[in-house]
């Protein structure tokens, strides 16, 4: 999508990414996939609840997405059925299109969360939530993967759609 990328660990103090934003050496934090499970990552839910005060554009994909949630103070929840694999079907809320996307995860959001965010995307599978779009804020997340490679592409415009954010 054109932006350039510095890959950090998540041990990185929240303090640090907002001095970095605060002088304009980063535009936004991307909060990356899993694996594991997003209620027992305590230290890094603190973390996104400064950056997200700080009010640093983020965009959470899968795990990130999850945590996201969390810090918003809307936990997630383990699904019956995981999503695992490629050629699961998402609608884009916005324009209706369905797209073809690649999982692998076993915790969702709750349906609840539309109290802060917007729904972008819903799973055709179980109708759960696949994208969010904070209000009031510059934060984005999807559930589903649009970074996947190789697999399906459909949803590759989302990174687009962060940096036209930022």
């Amino acid at each position: 999508a054109g932006m350039e990328v510095e890959v950090v660990p998540n041990s990185m103090e929240a303090s640090v990414i907002i001095e970095k934003f605060k002088v304009k050496e980063i535009d936004g934090v991307f909060l990356s996939n899993g694996p594991g499970d997003p209620l027992i990552l305590k230290d890094e839910q603190e973390k996104i609840k400064e950056l997200i005060a700080a009010k640093v554009p983020l965009f959470g994909i899968c795990l990130g997405h999850q945590l996201l949630s969390i810090a918003h103070g809307y936990d997630t929840y383990k699904l019956k059925f995981g999503h695992h694999g490629g050629n699961h079907p998402v609608m884009n809320e916005a324009n209706k299109i369905v797209e073809i996307t690649a999982q692998n995860h076993n915790y969702n959001v709750p349906d609840n969360i539309t109290e802060v965010a917007t729904v972008t995307h819903t799973n055709l599978f179980d109708n759960t939530i696949e994208g969010l779009k904070y209000n009031g804020s510059p934060i984005m997340s999807v559930q589903h993967h649009p970074e996947a490679s190789p697999g399906p592409h459909e949803s590759a415009y989302i990174f687009s759609e962060f940096r036209e954010m930022l």
